[in-house]
């Protein structure tokens, strides 16, 4: 989810006031949403487009129709990435909205969007915090019918991409499917070595049918493995590489607890890791699998 931020804007030129046309108020722009293009992730992925909803508000927060066109530039305040595309955006005369198509070039937490009025007339700037993570996928499930969701890059981890997941769902989901990976930094104090950090998995997806019966029990749970390269988890059974989960999404991580036997929760337990099912694979690469019967993300400590 975007945390909004007010974001101080260099003064700009070419713009007339909205309050000495047609006596309105000034208002201001407003950053609406912010989604990846291809997954509708909120905030974007690293190298693939994602869209900026920009909208002129008045003072009480209502859309606000401009009286003459104006441009809208979306420019990076902060960040580790560059801000790439057609980075402008043109609201219509009477209009309230538009959207512009950007690229950024990292993937990090607390990458800092702002947006300003290059012409028409003047609206006080605004801006955005977003999340853009390293890869995301999507797919769309349907109850009964068995789904695999794997991030495209967890085949095979690797030093420069330690960590990754997949889904494994028996008994299908309800509707679309995402599953991404991103920084910890910000959220979460996650494994490191010299040069790299274990990345912040996260799976959301209905496990309900359409009446809202759940498609899991604790005895047929589903399934999310998680990938770590040798280089960051390596040498060691899966007891000395513990998961952090967060099964609502809102940030309460804490440690997974170890299943009471394979392919099955506890009785009071939304999640828990397979240590049975557990393994690494022949090239010392660690495969973490987590039973759960909710959305969920996770990430080694």
């Amino acid at each position: 989810m975007a945390v909004f931020a007010l974001v101080v804007a260099a003064t700009l030129t070419g713009v007339v006031s909205q309050s000495a046309v047609g006596g309105q108020a000034k208002g201001s722009l407003v950053v609406v949403a912010v989604n990846d293009a291809g997954t509708g992730l909120a905030g974007a992925v690293q190298g693939r487009p994602f869209s900026v909803v920009v909208e002129a508000r008045n003072l009480q927060g209502v859309p606000l129709p401009v009286t003459r066109a104006i441009t809208v530039v979306l420019s990076e305040q902060s960040g580790p990435g560059t801000l790439s595309g057609r980075l402008s955006g043109v609201i219509s005369r009477g209009g309230s909205r538009t959207t512009i198509t950007a690229t950024y070039s990292a993937f990090g937490n607390g990458v800092v969007l702002g947006v300003a009025v290059s012409s028409g007339v003047d609206l006080d700037p605004g801006g955005t915090t977003i999340d853009v993570a390293a890869t995301a996928v999507r797919a769309t499930g349907r109850p009964g019918a068995p789904t695999t969701v794997t991030d495209p890059g967890c085949a095979v981890p690797t030093a420069t991409v330690p960590v990754c997941g997949y889904l494994q769902l028996p008994n299908g989901a309800n509707g679309q499917i995402l599953v991404s990976v991103g920084a910890c930094t910000g959220i979460l104090a996650c494994i490191t070595d010299p040069t790299n950090q274990a990345g912040l998995v996260t799976a959301a997806v209905d496990l309900k049918d359409a009446s809202g019966a759940p498609l899991y029990t604790k005895v047929a749970p589903a399934s999310f493995v998680i990938g770590c390269d040798k280089s960051l988890c390596g040498k060691g059974g899966v007891a000395k590489f513990p998961l952090l989960v967060d099964v609502t999404n809102q940030g309460a991580f804490a440690r997974a607890p170890l299943c009471p036997a394979k392919g099955r929760l506890g009785n009071d337990q939304t999640v828990c890791l397979d240590a049975v099912q557990s393994n690494r694979d022949g090239a010392g690469d660690l495969f973490s699998v987590l039973l759960f019967d909710f959305d969920i993300r996770a990430s080694h400590p």
